[in-house]
């Protein structure tokens, strides 16, 4: 599986509200800075119990670093919601992630959002 896969993983995990599916992609210590909130891996889970994500498109995905246990990508997500009271949750990011292989497992332990204005 190539590493855009296990992004999409993720984004599917937080979509369907699916915390099990989340944390076997993601490190339960993985730093996650979104919307300028820091939280781990394991308490973003938690937060995706409530997430409001209808839908999403991913452009421009690269590779922006890689070895052969470690890889950061880089691309710009649009996202949709379901209830207007989420509209903050909507719109178009930039996200980069980095993901570590252990083993023949690969973890993100690294995500940061910014916002496209």
């Amino acid at each position: 599986m190539d590493i855009k896969e296990y992004e999409l993983r993720m984004w599917e995990a937080a979509k369907n509200r699916d915390v099990e599916a989340f944390l076997s992609v993601v490190d339960k210590e993985a730093v996650m800075v979104c919307g300028g909130f820091r939280c781990s891996g394991a308490e973003y889970g938690e937060i995706i119990k409530d997430f409001d994500l209808a839908g999403y498109e991913i452009t421009g995905f690269e590779k922006v670093a890689e070895t052969a246990d470690m890889c950061q990508v880089h691309y710009v997500i649009t996202t949709t919601v379901a209830d207007e009271r989420n509209k903050d949750l909507e719109g178009t990011f930039h996200i980069t992630s980095t993901w570590k292989k252990t083993g023949d497992e690969w973890k993100l332990v690294f995500n940061m959002d910014s916002r496209v204005d």
